[in-house]
């Protein structure tokens, strides 16, 4: 059965920055995100670790969170 999903010349109305952590690169979850991403021409950001990346890496976590919002807030319209 497929999963219906966004055609891929959708776009979402909003700006949206999908993210992942990069010890799911490879697993479902990077999988997806990184589909998901393309699907809707969105930018992918990768963070440190895995699902508690702010935690396992709060510096390095915190840096590439900022670093995400200060570049979509130079580039919203």
């Amino acid at each position: 059965m497929a999963v219906p999903g966004p055609s891929p010349t959708t776009t979402p109305e909003h700006r949206l920055t999908l993210g992942f952590g990069t010890d799911s690169r490879g697993q479902l979850l990077g999988d997806v995100t990184e589909l998901l991403a393309d699907r809707l021409a969105s930018p992918l950001m990768e963070f440190p670790g895995g699902h508690l990346g702010a935690l396992d890496h709060p510096v390095e976590f915190a840096d590439a969170l900022a670093d995400t919002l200060l570049s979509n807030a130079h580039t919203s319209s």
